[in-house]
């Protein structure tokens, strides 16, 4: 019984598994040949996308440069002849003058014989094409192609809202309607486990609002509009699927198509409803957390790093003890000496309260009507992220760094630290809560953390740190090391960090 159990639907599976196996198979292509399979489906879906959007960026040429931008963004280097081959090797098997399908043996269980598949991963789109106007062939994904990204979303769940609608709109326009009510049950699934995590989130806030501290990507109020302006859009989509089957229903004749309609509508009335109550709840979450901030604001003051109880007191004199009772007057001599030494270079902050005072003294050579010009000093950012760089560069290869390392670098290195005096104020204010870093993409007139206005810049400017994009960034203190004294200014000992994830008690 087991074994005729395992082999029930065999072939089925097997030429759905069979596309996947022979994607990229058997291509020439030297260095490349163990990342094709990965190339290649980040071209599908590139093409999917652009589908979607009935973006007519199809053609070979454009699936070209589709090969070429993900052979880069993969950190790949390859040749003109080598994505040549990759693309053709997309389109069809073997020679181009052929064009021949790809093929691949399956078994059929029922009739107990060896049988040959064939299939193709993209076809032309009749649609945009127009070769009797001279045009070239325009390509879109065929069923096997949409299938295996498919497959994939299952495990990635990769789709958003939005795309799952504009997917369903497309078989819509394509007459699938059977297969648009399926899609929508991916969409409610989708709606339905975001809705569950909001929820989860809302009780945790409710209960513990420091949770808020940790949970920064739940701190939305900053950008509410946008994610209003997101649902709005997500609503213009559900009119719009609506007016598109009204539309089939009127011209569709056959009886069971209109029960198909009939079905579609219903599950898309379910689905709109579904998401007005997901919109709802997060901006009632939204709304909460405003007023959590604004009812408790202690409970979200920025904490220094360090503290004499936490860092000196409990996780050292009371674990480690004291072995020289000198260093009981070194530890507790500066709280009660007259004069304190500079821990933080705040003779910065001075020089700054000097040089405005200085440019507000009035010129005796000007009439006493004319108004007093102030010279606004401008940041020169090139010259702090060019400082930066090699922070960064250290940090992702070592995934920590000192202040201290900077006196292992080259000299010009150093030289730039003092070009611009935010490069080292800049130091000073990643000694906060942690940072996630966030996508380049945001316009930079929004950003108000001057910590995210370096990354942003950075990431611009130098596209080796997009791979940071997600990772949290954060400072610890190490009460064993001594002091940093860097040209002549004490500073306190601690390090910036890159991790993936951050754990609840940092």
């Amino acid at each position: 019984m087991d074994v005729n159990e395992s082999w029930e639907g065999f072939s089925q599976r097997m030429k759905r598994l069979n596309p996947l196996f022979e994607l990229g198979k058997g291509m020439e292509i030297g260095e490349l040949k163990p990342y094709i399979q990965t190339i290649l489906m980040q071209v599908l879906l590139t093409m999917f996308y652009r589908e979607l959007n009935d973006d007519d960026g199809r053609r070979k040429t454009d699936i070209l440069h589709m090969v070429e931008d993900s052979i880069k963004q993969m950190k790949l280097t390859a040749d003109e002849k080598q994505i040549e081959r990759i693309t053709n090797g997309l389109l069809f098997q073997g020679k181009e003058e052929y064009s021949k399908p790809f093929e691949s043996l399956y078994f059929d269980e029922t009739r107990q014989v060896w049988d040959t598949q064939t299939f193709r991963y993209v076809m032309m789109d009749e649609l945009y094409t127009n070769l009797e106007m001279g045009g070239s062939i325009v390509y879109k994904l065929t069923d096997v192609a949409q299938e295996m990204i498919f497959m994939s979303r299952e495990m990635a769940e990769e789709f958003s809202i939005t795309i799952e609608q504009l997917y369903s709109m497309q078989l819509i326009k394509n007459g699938n309607f059977k297969k648009a009510t399926r899609n929508l049950d991916h969409l409610i699934s989708r709606v339905n486990r975001l809705m569950t995590k909001e929820y989860s989130f809302q009780k945790e806030m409710m209960n513990n609002p420091k949770i808020l501290l940790l949970e920064q990507e739940h701190q939305r109020e900053e950008n509410r509009w946008e994610i209003e302006e997101q649902f709005e859009e997500e609503k213009n989509h559900f009119r719009t699927i609506s007016s598109m089957i009204e539309k089939a229903k009127r011209t569709e004749e056959n009886g069971l198509v209109q029960k198909e309609l009939i079905l579609l509508h219903e599950k898309i009335e379910h689905t709109r409803q579904l998401h007005d109550r997901f919109a709802k709840l997060v901006i009632q979450n939204i709304s909460y957390e405003m007023k959590l901030k604004a009812e408790n604001p202690s409970l979200f003051w920025e904490n220094s790093l360090v503290s004499f109880r936490e860092h000196i007191y409990e996780n050292w004199l009371m674990k480690e003890g004291i072995k020289d009772f000198d260093l009981i007057d070194q530890i507790i001599g500066p709280l009660f000496s007259p004069k304190n030494e500079f821990i933080l270079p705040l003779d910065w902050i001075w020089m700054e309260q000097e040089s405005a005072h200085t440019l507000q003294i009035e010129d005796t050579n000007q009439d006493e009507d004319e108004e007093e010009e102030l010279i606004k000093r401008v940041t020169d950012w090139s010259s702090v992220i060019k400082a930066w760089k090699y922070v960064f560069e250290y940090l992702q290869q070592y995934g920590e760094f000192s202040l201290a390392d900077l006196a292992d670098m080259p000299m010009e290195v150093q030289d730039q630290w003092f070009e611009e005096s935010e490069t080292i104020d800049l130091w000073m204010l990643f000694d906060k809560k942690p940072l996630q870093i966030m996508s380049p993409t945001r316009k930079l007139e929004t950003l108000t953390d001057e910590r995210e206005i370096l990354l942003h810049r950075l990431m611009n400017e130098y596209p080796q740190f997009l791979s940071l994009e997600g990772r949290h960034i954060y400072t610890e203190f190490d009460h064993r090391s001594d002091p940093i004294y860097w040209y002549g200014t004490k500073m306190t000992p601690f390090k910036i960090c890159v991790r993936e994830e951050l754990r609840i008690n940092e």
